[in-house]
């Protein structure tokens, strides 16, 4: 599989947004992440984050994989507040992070952001900060676990002016998207490409598949009647969903600015 390389990818909507990939790496083979694939290619993936401007309120969608040492992508550099930093925002400018959940490449600079509220949907924090979960996960035990300022939500709510979470559940049990008009950051709701193309295609990840499965059968017809910009966890850059034939695919605009 071709590498691409990784940068910025911005996108104008009412609320500026801009791709800001953390690392990059092989995840794994694609037969591994996906069973019913049958090729040992190498799944090599971005690691993305968001960034969306709506007004005076700045948000950032995740927080990457984080710094040396870390359990994910180990050899991956970690880029995220350089490339806040290259689109003119410091770690203190950042009002609330969104966490669609809190596997570990989703949490990784958690807590760099001293004056953000953070936003999690209440499923995820009850299941990943039960003392159960916490003795198993030593990133949520150094990143999340001292939080003071945590918002957990449990149905849509408005984060920022014109800016959305709405649970997508499946890959984790409180996974969420973010909206915009004209935007949808879908996180792992969606971790490859194939699963536009075949919304039931499971990943070993997703906590429960048929959860998982039914949010994409629900979203991607969504999305693509919309004509709305997206933007994945794991896919290159920002896209849209575009019919084709009885289903829908995946269509990267791998445009570093343009408008909507």
């Amino acid at each position: 599989m071709a590498r691409r390389r990784r940068g910025i990818r911005r996108q104008e909507t009412a609320v500026k947004v801009d791709v800001l990939a953390d690392c990059e790496g092989t995840f794994a083979t694609l037969r591994e992440a996906f069973p019913a694939i049958h090729s040992d290619e190498d799944w090599w993936i971005p690691v993305n984050c968001a960034l969306l401007r709506s007004g005076d309120a700045t948000v950032l969608v995740d927080t990457g994989a984080g710094p040396k040492p870390r359990p994910f992508m180990p050899d991956g550099d970690a880029a995220l507040l350089d490339e806040l930093a290259r689109v003119g925002v410091q770690p203190d400018e950042v009002d609330v992070v969104v966490h669609t959940h809190l596997h570990v490449d989703h949490v990784g600079w958690t807590g760099s952001f001293p004056n953000a509220r953070y936003v999690v949907h209440e499923d995820d924090w009850a299941y990943f900060m039960s003392e159960a979960s916490l003795a198993q996960r030593q990133h949520l035990r150094e990143k999340v676990l001292s939080l003071e300022r945590v918002e957990r939500v449990t149905a849509e709510t408005e984060i920022a002016p014109g800016i959305h979470v709405q649970p997508a559940p499946g890959h984790t049990p409180g996974h969420m998207i973010v909206r915009a008009e004209g935007l949808a950051v879908i996180g792992d709701a969606a971790a490859h490409e194939l699963q536009i193309a075949d919304p039931n295609l499971v990943f070993v990840n997703d906590m429960d598949a048929d959860v998982s499965a039914a949010t994409r059968r629900r979203l991607i017809p969504e999305l693509a009647a919309e004509g709305a910009a997206v933007i994945a966890g794991h896919f290159p850059g920002i896209g849209r969903i575009e019919r084709a034939g009885k289903g829908f695919r995946w269509s990267s605009t791998a445009k570093t600015a343009s408008s909507l």
